[in-house]
């Protein structure tokens, strides 16, 4: 009996450090992002939250302890703002209106990690997809009728750029990873200028 049992534990000891010696990964988080650039350039007396929900989900493979691959998708949310109309027709005067601003990126970036026992320091850079848009609609008021005309103001573009991250990582219960990480890149809609973007997310992997 006491052979049995020694057996079993050996077992499952032996499964629990395959486990940890698992070179892929898959894994998702949630946080918050934001869009450092997005409020400063809102007129005073005006709304803005550069500061939404994000999410991402994500697989990667260690060729090394020290180095491998990771794709994934990342949503950083939709920041919400109000702005005025440039250049309103001759006539007509802008009223606040209300804007929502998305960026979304599929990428495969390069990840570099630093073990430290069941912890681990990362860092990543690579390039990817991103589609950008801001969805809203632009009004005037006519200074002499007092009647509201609504503009379509909502652009998107899809542009390729560079990613950047880093992280923390922490390996618990055999397969598990807790990870705490940061990611950077820019928006593009097409017609503004590009704005940063950054994400600040708590997630887990499983290794396999």
């Amino acid at each position: 009996m006491r052979a049995v049992i020694a057996a079993l534990l050996l077992a499952a000891a032996s499964a629990t450090a395959q486990a940890q010696d698992g070179k892929g990964y898959v894994g998702f988080g949630a946080g918050i992002g934001n869009y450092p650039d997005l409020c400063s350039q809102v007129p005073a007396g005006l709304s803005c939250d550069d500061s939404p929900f994000a999410w991402k989900f994500f697989a990667g493979y260690m060729i090394l302890p020290y180095i491998g691959i990771e794709g994934g998708f990342n949503d950083f949310g939709a920041a919400k703002t109000q702005g005025l109309l440039l250049n309103p027709p001759a006539g007509t005067v802008p009223l606040p209106s209300n804007a929502d601003v998305y960026t979304q990126i599929w990428s495969l970036s390069l990840v570099g990690r630093v073990p430290l026992g069941p912890a681990a320091i990362m860092g990543r850079v690579g390039y990817g997809a991103t589609m950008s848009k801001i969805s809203g609609m632009a009004q005037v008021q006519d200074t002499t009728t007092g009647a509201i005309t609504t503009y379509d103001a909502s652009t998107r573009g899809t542009s390729g750029q560079m990613i950047y991250g880093a992280g923390f990582s922490w390996d618990f219960l055999g397969s598990w990873t807790a990870r705490v990480d940061w990611d950077h890149s820019k928006g593009d809609d097409g017609t503004n200028p590009k704005y940063n973007v950054d994400m600040y997310t708590l997630g887990i992997a499983y290794r396999f």
